[in-house]
């Protein structure tokens, strides 16, 4: 007991002699109430709000100016007309897909002619979301009907035709686009050629309406233009009716040439589509005159899934060259998608997923 004592002493001792003391420490400050915060709480509920109606303002704001500046064909399903009977469509959609179409042609005072095109569009958005690569074994820009097939007209047609090009599209988004095309068309040998195009579209409750402007230049035909104007009515999965109206000049042309065409489209069911063309284009000038007239009727099905199509023609042109006798024509050919383009219930719509 007296040991436990003297240790208890010795470090009582040893505390004392410490340079710091109780009496030394400094006094213990009583705690302070904690301030009150409802007013920043209310500030931040304020902000929150004031948040909410920037960004509704913001995104009501966006949907009023897409519904006035935004192309319809691309803001919303709308009346798009599907690839059942407007395969041209898919060229103006995004993403990659190649199309290939088999040709058979038997023509009046000639035998039967078989063919193959090709028209390929790749995007490449490692490069550029507005960036794409374009090839059409058919292409032919002097062509004032493009929405008529031509006698003969089965991927093999002159050495002329056909084009690879790299499009810039500078604007996509309003009702006004640009875009900037450089490439190369296929002559007896390649020519260069770069193009600025420029789309107008107007739409309406019955009617739309687009125009399109191309200023060029290639190395054989060198400056030249041409315009087009597209009047379109149409009614979702029942009609479609367009006229097209095309003027194109350039320095190696020998005038001003133009072409007129008529289309009216039926649907007969979510498959199949019957489709009537009239349409004429021949020299404004320095004479002008008609250098062929021509109609066609066709027959279009959708015969497997969203990517196999089949189209029957038959047609009749009356070309000067003849006196303006007619020529009989029938034809069939297949549409082959392969790509991102898949069709769905509502009408033409491309979605990003393989092709089953």
């Amino acid at each position: 007991m007296l040991r436990r004592t003297s240790i208890f002493g010795l470090f009582f001792a040893a505390w004392a002699a410490a340079p710091g003391t109780w009496a030394d420490m400094p006094p213990v400050a009583p705690s302070t109430p904690r301030p009150d915060r409802r007013w920043i709480d209310t500030i931040d509920r304020y902000h929150e709000a004031a948040c909410g109606y920037v960004v509704s303002w913001g995104e009501g704001m966006d949907g009023w100016l897409a519904d006035r500046l935004r192309d319809p064909r691309q803001s919303s399903d709308g009346n798009q007309p599907p690839l059942v009977y407007e395969p041209a469509q898919a060229e103006e959609s995004e993403g990659s897909r190649v199309i290939l179409t088999p040709v058979v042609e038997a023509r009046e005072h000639s035998g039967p002619s078989v063919g193959l095109k090709l028209r390929a569009k790749l995007s490449l958005p490692r490069v550029s979301e507005r960036v794409d690569l374009i090839f059409d074994s058919d292409f032919d820009d002097s062509d004032l009907t493009p929405n008529i097939s031509r006698a003969g007209d089965v991927g093999q047609r002159t050495p002329d035709q056909g084009a690879a090009t790299v499009r810039l599209r500078l604007n996509d988004v309003y009702k006004f686009k640009t875009s900037i095309d450089t490439g190369l068309k296929f002559k007896p040998e390649p020519v260069p050629r770069i193009g600025l195009r420029g789309r107008l579209t107007r739409p309406s409750t019955n009617l739309l309406a687009r125009y399109t402007q191309i200023f060029f230049w290639d190395g054989k035909e060198r400056l030249g233009l041409r315009s087009t104007l597209d009047l379109e009515q149409s009614k979702k999965n029942v009609y479609l009716r367009r006229s097209s109206t095309s003027i194109r000049w350039s320095e190696g042309s020998d005038g001003v040439r133009g072409g007129q065409t008529f289309q009216f489209y039926r649907f007969l069911s979510e498959r199949r589509a019957i489709g009537l063309s009239i349409g004429a284009f021949g020299p404004l000038e320095p004479s002008a005159h008609v250098e062929t007239y021509s109609a066609r009727l066709s027959w279009r099905r959708r015969i497997h899934r969203d990517w196999l199509f089949m189209e029957i023609e038959t047609g009749v042109d009356w070309p000067r060259e003849r006196d303006y006798q007619e020529v009989y024509l029938a034809r069939v050919k297949f549409d082959i998608v392969i790509g991102d383009w898949i069709e769905g219930p509502n009408g033409g719509r491309l979605k990003r997923q393989a092709v089953k």
